[in-house]
């Protein structure tokens, strides 16, 4: 008698698609202020209180599903493509469940969680329009740095 197929665990990819998601919907409290309860919740995985919070919710869902930060846990954009270059992490194109960071303003941040044929993707991303939001982005028309650090491996 053959024994029954164990059960198939989610990838690393899949779980944090599935952390990310999950944050859907929160949203700053007052509005514009870069706070609120469920906000404080997601910069402490970075500890950036009151400030921006696009890339402290990228840390958050790494920490949740790896148990760590990455890029000595910096809430900054522009320090996160550096540490992820000098780390040899950046990808030409999207990658599930990696960090995708904006080269606008004073930068922006998300997690991808799905990549269409036509090279566009979607992510889940923090402090837009000051809630997490569920974005679709086309690299041809924002200037996007697509990273793959090694837990995705």
């Amino acid at each position: 008698m053959a024994k029954p197929a164990k059960p198939k665990q989610p990838t690393t990819a899949q779980r944090i698609v599935a952390e990310a998601h999950s944050l859907l919907g929160i949203h700053e409290v007052p509005d514009g202020s870069n706070s609120g309860p469920a906000v404080h919740r997601i910069q402490s995985a970075t500890g950036a209180y009151g400030a921006p919070w696009c890339v402290s919710t990228v840390q958050y869902i790494v920490k949740q599903v790896t148990g760590h930060t990455i890029a000595d846990g910096t809430a900054g954009v522009y320090y996160l493509i550096s540490y992820g270059q000098a780390h040899g992490w950046q990808k030409p194109r999207p990658v599930v469940g990696g960090p995708v960071c904006y080269r606008i303003g004073q930068g922006h941040a998300g997690t991808v969680v799905q990549v269409l044929e036509d090279g566009s993707f979607y992510a889940v991303e923090g402090n837009e329009a000051n809630a997490v939001r569920l974005m679709h982005r086309d690299p041809r028309t924002i200037s996007c740095v697509f990273l793959k650090p090694p837990y995705l491996a």
